[in-house]
């Protein structure tokens, strides 16, 4: 008789002591990926519709960071001392080292902010510079049909008027003149 051997189906302690230390190291870069949104959000003013859609999207990532480490290291067994682990990290993270980010973000935002002035008051200043030529281009194209709309004072239409008034004594002296192909037909 043959014994089949089972895959190992179960954990020792120490394997699932080690998960759960896995799990509270991912709660760390959760923490670091929110103080980078919080960051961003100090930056830029968000009203709560753009901040809802961050909040969903952090949660979409960190779910996805915890399906790769369970994937990986969890047999793809799902536990809950991965999310207990999970938030404590984040909550360790949150209170140490990201508490002293957030106090000093001010400072950190500086250079940051100040660059961004920078490049909207740059964007400012190209703007008015394009607003002001498109306006010399609107100004120049609406006077081109003002004048093509008030035809009398313009010199090829007074020539115009000139010819219908002349328009037998040119048509005499046309008559007399040949043009290209007659003068080469007469050779």
């Amino acid at each position: 008789m043959v014994l089949q051997v089972a895959p190992e189906t179960f954990r020792t302690v120490d394997e699932e002591l080690l998960l759960f230390f896995g799990a509270i190291l991912l709660g760390i870069p959760a923490g670091i990926i929110f103080d980078i949104t919080r960051l961003f959000r100090k930056l830029l003013k968000h009203n709560m519709i753009l901040v809802a859609l961050e909040d969903i999207l952090y949660f979409i990532l960190i779910s996805f960071l915890m399906l790769c480490y369970i994937s990986a290291f969890g047999r793809g067994e799902f536990r809950i001392y991965y999310l207990v682990g999970c938030f404590l990290g984040f909550m360790a993270y949150y209170y140490t080292l990201g508490a002293i980010i957030m106090r000093f973000s001010d400072i950190l935002l500086m250079p940051v902010h100040w660059f961004w002035h920078k490049i909207i008051w740059i964007c400012g200043k190209l703007k008015h510079c394009f607003v002001k030529y498109a306006q010399k281009l609107h100004f120049a194209k609406k006077n081109s049909q003002n004048d093509l709309q008030n035809p009398p004072h313009k010199v090829y239409n007074n020539n115009a008027n000139q010819n219908s008034k002349t328009g037998a004594k040119n048509s005499k002296k046309k008559k007399g003149r040949l043009h290209g192909k007659q003068k080469k037909n007469k050779i």
